[in-house]
């Protein structure tokens, strides 16, 4: 009944903005006349290539896509008006999403999402502009102008798509907009200085001056997809590293992968934001890389572990923390992998803090690595049941297990993987 609901509430955001498509077209109207075709057919040429090809960016919430566009969107407020920016934004969307062969409801949202956008952040431009009619741009002047128009398109652009994903998966909106706030702010501020130095330079009669602009919002461009690249990269190096690793005992195969399972949806159930949760399941995944460094007689033997055994097996926090914290995407899930073995109770390793102390992100993969070793075979005794396993977390409650943890993720398997009450 609630995701009938939500999906009522999605379906009718997603038309209204799609259908605010319409009278934005019929409010350009006093904007368009015969002798400006020229300029716009420059304009519309720049603007789609610009949205061609955007960088996807994979997340737990879906794909981004980052365009060039924002910098012709810019360009086109500060030199045709607001009126002008809407009419070719529409058209060249609707080109972009044609040829990506995009269901219809998608491409009029974008066209509409967009046409807002500019509507605003336009507006705002025009109203707080300093400088003389006749002078496109005063970047002293027009300073104040420019930031508040650039920081407006950035907010309602991400906004708008914001309230899609977070309605669709149920998350909450402030999680979904500040996702990757910090590298793409920097990237949007970036284009809007470019676009401020094309809009200085330009000439309606000679409109490819600005095309020397060109290398430089290629440079940025290939910045930000060379960052996720390696980003993307450096995690998935990691995670094969860390199957390779499991893979050395046949009873725990594929268990970092149900590891880092388990912490997301509980961090989910949390209701973490959404940053916190893509490192609270990537440290998932690699939590036991430092086992690395433990040789195989030790991580195989089927019988009880010497004390001097199992101090070679409590460095494995470590050592997983030196291999990771150094690499950018890992650096506060290290932290998570250093103390993902300590206790409430601070009888843990490898540092005996107690509860306070201890990151919630370690608390959560502390759950989740327990129960999943608990319900999974082991050479030294049979897997347990659901029902012994989350009689044996909530028995640790308070003592080795965080409580608040443990009583999220009761209601993730009650919810994901069919666990009754008894």
């Amino acid at each position: 009944m609630k995701n009938r609901i939500h999906n009522k509430i999605s379906g009718l955001y997603i038309y209204t903005i799609a259908l605010s498509t319409f009278p934005l077209l019929i409010y350009t109207y006093p904007w368009f006349s015969v002798d400006k075709v020229p300029e716009m057919l420059f304009w519309l040429a720049l603007n789609t290539a610009a949205e061609y090809k955007p960088l996807l960016i994979s997340k737990s919430d879906g794909i981004s896509e980052i365009s060039l566009s924002f910098t012709t969107h810019l360009c086109m407020i500060i030199l045709l008006g607001t009126r002008g920016a809407i009419l070719i934004a529409i058209i060249s969307t609707l080109i972009i999403e044609a040829l990506s062969k995009k269901p219809y409801y998608k491409a009029f949202f974008n066209t509409g999402q967009y046409s807002l956008t500019l509507l605003i952040s336009g507006n705002l431009f025009h109203m707080l502009k300093l400088s003389p009619q006749t002078v496109a741009l005063d970047l002293v002047m027009d300073m104040p102008a420019l930031i508040v128009g650039a920081c407006t398109y950035y907010f309602f652009n991400v906004f708008f798509v914001s309230i899609v994903i977070s309605l669709t998966t149920n998350t909450p909106l402030r999680n979904i907009f500040m996702s990757d706030f910090k590298i793409i702010i920097g990237y949007y501020l970036t284009l809007a200085a470019v676009s401020s130095a094309a809009s200085a330079i330009y000439k309606p009669e000679q409109p490819y001056v600005i095309f020397i602009m060109i290398p430089s919002l290629l440079m940025i461009d290939q910045a930000l997809k060379r960052y996720y690249s390696l980003r993307e990269e450096a995690i998935e190096t990691l995670k094969v590293l860390a199957e390779a690793i499991d893979a050395r005992d046949e009873y725990t195969a594929t268990h970092s992968a149900r590891v880092a399972e388990y912490a997301k949806k509980i961090a989910q159930q949390m209701k973490l934001p959404v940053d916190h949760i893509n490192i609270i399941e990537i440290a998932g995944k690699v939590h036991d890389l430092g086992k690395i460094g433990v040789q195989d007689h030790i991580l195989k033997k089927k019988g009880k572990l010497t004390a001097e055994e199992m101090q070679q097996i409590e460095k494995h926090t470590e050592i997983g923390y030196r291999l990771l914290k150094n690499l950018r995407p890992y650096k506060t899930g290290a932290i998570y992998v250093l103390y993902h073995h300590e206790r409430i109770d601070g009888t843990g390793y490898p540092h005996r803090i107690s509860s306070d102390f201890i990151p919630l992100g370690a608390k959560i993969l502390a759950v989740a690595d327990c129960y999943d070793a608990m319900t999974s075979d082991r050479p030294y005794r049979k897997a347990l049941t659901q029902s012994q396993a989350v009689d044996e977390l909530r028995r640790c409650s308070g003592t080795q297990f965080d409580a608040n943890v443990v009583e999220a993720f009761i209601e993730v398997l009650k919810r994901d993987y069919n666990y009754q009450e008894e």
